[in-house]
């Protein structure tokens, strides 16, 4: 079997994987998550819905859900951007690394915004794709999926990208949780 073939199959399987896990957090209660768990344990369930439910556009939902719940609940809002932005950015960090390993075969993508996107990165210079990054995993509501990808594809240095997305990551949701303190 050539490469081509064999990175298919392992983003088949990856994307699969995916989806049914989307499927398994779709059904789950989060309310009944909370109370079967316990409030004691709040930032390591916030820390957890966030690192997997950060893997899909699909499954982001219930992590905001659980975020919004927290941050009415006078937490610290800090100290959930902090944690939630950790978690987010292992799920994004998935998205990454599988764009960089099938790089070939997520190129030939037909998806018109992920192309969109990836011709904007592609005319930015280096420093220019990390303002790009940082402000839009900071300021954007839209899931940092195909943001990831793009930088997957286009070889960008993890060890360069993630520090950005973490630290966007955590200004996005300490920003969200500091404004829900008002209502």
């Amino acid at each position: 079997m050539n490469t081509i073939t064999t990175k298919k199959i392992i983003v088949w399987v990856l994307i699969s994987l995916i989806i049914l896990w989307s499927i398994f957090l779709f059904f789950i209660d989060i309310d009944e998550l909370i109370a079967h768990i316990g409030i004691e344990n709040t930032y390591l369930i916030l820390f957890l819905v966030a690192a997997v439910s950060g893997t899909s556009f699909f499954t982001s939902a219930s992590f905001y859900a659980v975020f919004l719940s927290y941050a009415q609940a006078d937490l610290h809002p800090l100290a959930l951007g902090i944690i939630g932005g950790l978690g987010m950015s292992i799920g994004d960090s998935i998205f990454f690394l599988i764009s960089k390993r099938a790089g070939d075969v997520m190129s030939l993508s037909k998806n018109r915004t992920y192309r969109k996107v990836f011709a904007y990165i592609s005319r930015l210079p280096h420093w220019g794709v990390y303002l790009f990054t940082y402000l839009y995993a900071s300021f954007s509501p839209f899931p940092n999926d195909i943001l990831m990808v793009a930088l997957g594809v286009l070889r960008f240095r993890y060890s360069r990208i993630i520090p950005i997305i973490i630290i966007g990551n955590i200004t996005l949701l300490t920003l969200v949780a500091a404004g829900m303190s008002f209502f």
